[in-house]
């Protein structure tokens, strides 16, 4: 059962994603929330639950900074039990007609909620020495 809630939430933010960025616009104007301002509204500090193999971190904090343009980086807060997770960085994409934001790279996928400050990261390893985790949370 938590294989397939594991599964579940990876895949629905994925679809969220593939769906809001397969949209056209229309109009071809351009548009007023950016890559680069929707990475800007993620940068903070959350605090939720991290699951590393199936090790439930409760009360985790994933603190997020911009790196350049709409580039953030995600990286688990220094010295504690699950800080050893690999810190990823995202191409952020600006969610059309909402304040949201998202990314969907090979490393894994990143989905902000701007009007409740949620923030929900998957990644995979990648590398030798990669760890893996789900992160769900709020900006605090």
């Amino acid at each position: 059962m938590k294989t397939i809630k594991k599964l579940l939430s990876f895949v629905l933010p994925v679809l969220i994603l593939v769906a809001v960025f397969s949209c056209k616009k229309e109009n071809g104007g351009s548009s007023v929330n950016s890559d680069e301002a929707a990475a800007a509204r993620m940068v903070g500090t959350y605090k939720g639950t991290i699951d590393i193999t199936s090790q439930d971190y409760f009360n985790a904090i994933i603190i997020v900074t911009k790196e350049s343009g709409n580039k953030v980086k995600v990286a688990a807060k220094t010295g504690e039990a699950y800080s050893n997770v690999t810190t990823k960085i995202f191409t952020i994409k600006a969610i059309s007609g909402s304040e949201d934001a998202g990314s969907i790279i090979p490393e894994g996928t990143v989905v902000y909620g701007h009007s409740d400050g949620t923030l929900k990261v998957t990644t995979r390893a990648t590398a030798s020495g990669d760890v893996a985790y789900d992160f769900r949370g709020t900006k605090q």
